[in-house]
């Protein structure tokens, strides 16, 4: 066994005042390695129980640069502090260029969005911290918005700086009297993996609800816009039975596209009432799986079926709560089904 890991375990033996893991310590790092390899980090020291008016006493970057793939190990280096009474953060370090990470305070479990993280951290009873991976690393100028954004829908917008520390699971977190240990949940395959495109159209957040025919929210000011005529189409397509066509609310040059209406796609509970958004999906992937066969870009398949979910998904706002919620419901709705197309029909797409 390693020196410095045999002497952080007999640390631990020695001087039992306050808990720790080092194998949720560790897998956390892991897990932080598998998703995230071009991160570097920063270790900060935090004592919240130090004597006098000014807590927490910190001591900033008392590790610097560390790849995170030597996170562990630089970490227990100072577990002797920690067994002193000082928390050991985390942060990015300043100097990182381009990351995949994601990172949201205070993540609230049951968002409107239904949004699920890659892996979460429980940093007492009743707060969670989320980790989210960018489908592609990006500027961390770009991220420290991407993640503004985040914290905005999902989480405490107060707390959305890029660089400010964190914590990490397998250690106690100090804050609170009986420093209670920091938890690690991981979630469930194929959550918490998020594109750029969908995060920056939600947050233009512009277009605005109105009173739809079926109680949910449109969008109006983008459809009256539109040309009524696609170009170089004489007449309009007649309907045929069991449904009717569509044309982007964009004004691009593409073939409008014969749909099913939302009734041929409902979806049940187990107790037989009507699944709403699991019925929103199946219709939605079905309008997107037809769109993107027939070669209409990404813009003009997620903004219809914006419009068209906005149109005929029943009591929306109420369902959703406000107005804002809806709109959000309906880009991530809409973006969801893409995805599944495109990855459905070529595993190669990178989304």
């Amino acid at each position: 066994m390693p020196r410095k890991k045999k002497k952080a375990e007999e640390t631990q033996q020695q001087q039992q005042q306050r808990p720790v893991s080092l194998e949720t310590l560790k897998y956390f790092w892991d897990t932080m390695t598998n998703y995230f390899p071009e991160l570097r980090i920063n270790l900060c020291l935090f004592n919240y129980k130090a004597e006098g008016d000014k807590r927490p006493l910190v001591k900033h970057d008392v590790r610097e640069n560390v790849p995170v793939a030597q996170a562990y190990d630089a970490v227990l280096e100072l577990l002797d502090d920690y067994h002193k009474g000082e928390d050991i953060l985390w942060k990015p370090d300043p100097s990182l260029t381009e990351t995949s990470m994601l990172w949201v305070d205070d993540f609230r479990l049951d968002n409107e969005l239904g949004l699920k993280p890659l892996f979460y951290i429980q940093t007492s009873p009743d707060k969670h911290q989320a980790f989210f991976k960018l489908t592609k690393a990006v500027p961390v100028e770009e991220a420290a918005e991407l993640q503004k954004t985040l914290a905005r829908l999902v989480g405490d917008k107060s707390a959305g700086g890029y660089v400010q520390p964190r914590r990490m699971a397998g250690l106690a977190n100090g804050k609170y009297e009986d420093d209670p240990l920091v938890l690690m949940l991981k979630g469930e395959e194929g959550n918490g993996i998020i594109d750029p495109d969908q995060l920056k159209l939600i947050a233009q957040d512009n277009l605005k609800p109105v009173g739809a025919r079926a109680g949910g929210v449109a969008e109006n000011n983008v459809a009256e816009n539109v040309a009524q005529e696609t170009q170089g189409q004489d007449q309009e397509p007649k309907a045929k039975p069991g449904g009717r066509y569509i044309k982007p609310v964009v004004p691009v040059n593409y073939k409008p596209v014969l749909i099913k209406e939302r009734s041929a796609y409902i979806k049940r509970r187990p107790d037989g009432t009507i699944d709403d958004s699991a019925t929103d999906m199946a219709w939605a992937t079905a309008i997107a799986r037809l769109t993107y066969e027939a070669g209409w870009d990404d813009a003009a398949i997620v903004l219809t079926i914006y419009e068209e979910l906005g149109n005929e998904s029943p009591e929306l706002e109420r369902r959703k709560k406000t107005p804002k919620h809806a709109r959000q419901y309906l880009y991530m709705t809409a973006w969801k089904a893409l995805r599944r197309v495109k990855e459905d029909t070529d595993p190669r797409i990178a989304f």
